[in-house]
């Protein structure tokens, strides 16, 4: 009887004992999982620092309304459009997301295909606009010029 009772123990214990050698292989296969991920990001450091990088121009910290301003009349002056109004409006922020909106209307005039140009220059620039609307209206007595309304947003990012 009391070698039964020795038995059943040894064998109590070695299934513990398995049983805490398989938790240490899970353990150990998460952890060279974990080890091969860091040595992948360390590989694709410079890789990663240079989107970044790219992502802080496309959303800043800061609105920098200045640079906007500048980039957006450098634009339309490479182009040969005369911009009449660039005005902001109320900002929208989305903390969920962690970005705000400066929505910002941008009224031109000049040829329909300096406005595509402009358009295009905005989709290829650093800054991420988003132009949501555009309404096209002829100008005066000037033939072939346009005045356009361009209802975009650019973005910033909140800092915690």
């Amino acid at each position: 009887l009391i070698g039964l009772g020795l038995l059943l123990l040894q064998t109590s214990g070695a299934n513990s004992l398995r049983t805490a050698i398989e938790n240490e292989k899970v353990t150990l296969a998460q952890s060279e999982a974990l080890l091969q991920q860091r040595r992948e990001y360390q590989a694709n450091a410079d890789l990663y620092r240079e989107k970044t990088a790219k992502y802080q121009v496309m959303i800043p910290e800061q609105p920098q309304e200045e640079e906007i301003l500048r980039s957006l009349r450098l634009i339309a002056e490479e182009y040969e459009l005369s911009v009449q109004e660039i005005r902001f409006d109320a900002r929208v922020a989305n903390a969920e997301i962690g970005y705000v909106q400066m929505p910002v209307a941008i009224t031109v005039e000049g040829s329909y295909s300096s406005l595509i140009q402009m358009l295009d220059h905005l989709r290829w620039s650093g800054r991420i606009y988003r132009v949501d609307q555009v309404n096209i209206n002829l100008a005066g007595e000037t033939r072939g010029a346009i005045n356009a309304v361009l209802t975009a947003n650019v973005f910033y990012r909140t800092v915690n």
